[in-house]
């Protein structure tokens, strides 16, 4: 496939969108833990072990909520033909993901504004 088929270029870029929202995200969970090794083990929690569990929830519900867990979102923007059933549509899927991102930005400057107590 070339860059020039559809739906290329926007995985390809999306990969790279995909990459720095992850790392925002390992980024908010270690200034919210203020841990290394409990933000890695974090990230990977979220990233890999929740989607694990939805994929044990009762038939129609895993698809449901599947769609917004953040690796499912997230990926969805990775993909040259997307699933329409089990995912977002691209750019909704990352700006889910994003969200995620900036939720746990949000929370971790609060921890940091009320200091270690």
């Amino acid at each position: 496939m070339g860059l020039s088929q559809p739906g290329v270029a926007r995985a390809v870029t999306g990969t790279a969108l995909y990459l720095a929202v992850a790392a925002l995200l390992g980024l908010g969970l270690g200034a919210l833990l203020r841990s290394t090794a409990g933000a890695i083990a974090a990230l990977f929690g979220v990233l890999f072990a929740v989607q694990l569990v939805v994929g044990f929830l009762p038939g129609s519900w895993a698809d449901d909520v599947g769609k917004y867990v953040p690796a499912t979102a997230g990926q969805a923007v990775t993909t040259v033909h997307p699933d329409p059933v089990s995912s977002l549509s691209p750019w909704t899927g990352l700006g889910v993901f994003c969200l995620y991102a900036a939720v746990l930005f949000g929370l971790a400057a609060l921890r940091m504004r009320r200091g270690d107590v």
